[in-house]
């Protein structure tokens, strides 16, 4: 079984596989250290490999099934817990790396991460079987790394697990069934890698939203996107910064059925260069199916810095107002 790891489900619409440049770069291979692991995190059991292209770093980690494994048994039910999630996380100078990271990939589709930990620079998998191959995969963009100084930068990943679980089916006395959560923490497969990685020069621009408003005329109208029997008929609108093409980066949260999206967001953008381009995506989010595209925009962010409030016209989106402040080089 093969499991790609996203940060947030909306990654499932906007993210590609690798970047879509041009050229036909292939991964190259990281070489690493293992600085301390877990006996049973093991040539066996775990295939591991770090590459990078496209200023990307990919990290793949195959587990093969595990038949011997000392799995925990919860033993009021006589029930065996084989599941279990995994976490990464990264460090320099023995100190987790801060990052806007997660924060713009837990979008407001589900919740918005208060915690002080949410900057903390991580990824964290579904619940896997480990009865069973697994191959998770996931990537880091380069620009992820901003509050580390451009050049060779040495790098540490934790790697490991804490808890394992299950569910068990349970029979009342009139014969109905409820399922309850069983739950061990067993931290038992884990370990610690060190890489050098060339962080590059990281760019930072301030994207400040200031709002948008559909087109509605005798061509095409928001009017009846949205047939429900308790709201009106106009859409919930929400718009996508995209970095680089193709790629999500972070989404703003719902004007709910309305022709216009009013608030002003602001983020913060990192990239690679003063001639980069950005994106803006406007969609009409659904809850019972996949979102509605109405607009799209790519150009580039030293253009829209011209002026103190860009106005922008495509698509089914009459107006989008954002302005652009470029801050430099900030690393």
């Amino acid at each position: 079984m093969k499991i790609v790891i996203y940060i947030s489900a909306i990654c499932l619409l906007f993210c590609a596989c690798v970047h879509p440049f041009v050229d036909e770069q292939q991964p190259k291979p990281v070489d690493y250290s293992v600085v301390s692991k877990s006996i049973f995190f093991n040539t066996n059991n775990i295939t591991f490999s770090i590459d990078t292209a496209h200023s990307t770093l990919f990290v793949k980690f195959k587990l093969s099934s595990l038949k011997n494994f000392p799995f925990p048994i919860v033993t009021k039910y006589k029930d065996t817990l084989t599941r279990t999630a995994f976490n990464f996380e990264f460090y320099s100078n023995n100190k987790v790396i801060l990052s806007d990271y997660r924060i713009f990939k837990n979008t407001f589709r589900y919740y918005h991460d208060t915690l002080p930990t949410a900057r903390d620079l991580k990824v964290s998998t579904d619940t896997i079987n480990l009865k069973n191959d697994n191959e998770l995969e996931f990537q880091i963009p380069f620009w992820a790394f901003h509050n580390l100084k451009k050049g060779k930068q040495t790098i540490e990943m934790a790697m490991w697990q804490t808890t394992f679980t299950d569910e068990k089916r349970l029979i009342k006395s009139d014969s109905n069934s409820y399922y309850i959560r069983l739950l061990q923490v067993r931290p038992m497969i884990n370990a610690r890698v060190k890489f050098d990685l060339n962080i590059p020069a990281i760019y930072k621009s301030v994207v400040i939203g200031k709002g948008l408003i559909l087109q509605n005329d005798k061509d095409w109208s928001p009017v009846g996107m949205d047939n429900t029997i308790w709201k009106s008929s106009l859409p919930d609108i929400y718009w996508t910064i995209v970095y680089p093409q193709n790629q999500y980066y972070v989404q703003t949260p719902y004007e709910p059925s309305a022709d216009r999206y009013m608030a002003h967001d602001t983020f913060s953008l990192y990239h690679y260069s003063n001639a980069d381009s950005v994106g803006f995506n406007v969609f009409d989010h659904d809850n019972l199916s996949r979102d509605d595209w109405m607009g799209s925009w790519w150009g580039p962010i030293n253009e829209l810095e011209k002026k103190e409030i860009k106005r922008l016209k495509f698509d089914h989106i009459h107006q989008f107002d954002v302005s652009v402040k470029a801050m430099g080089v900030i690393n």
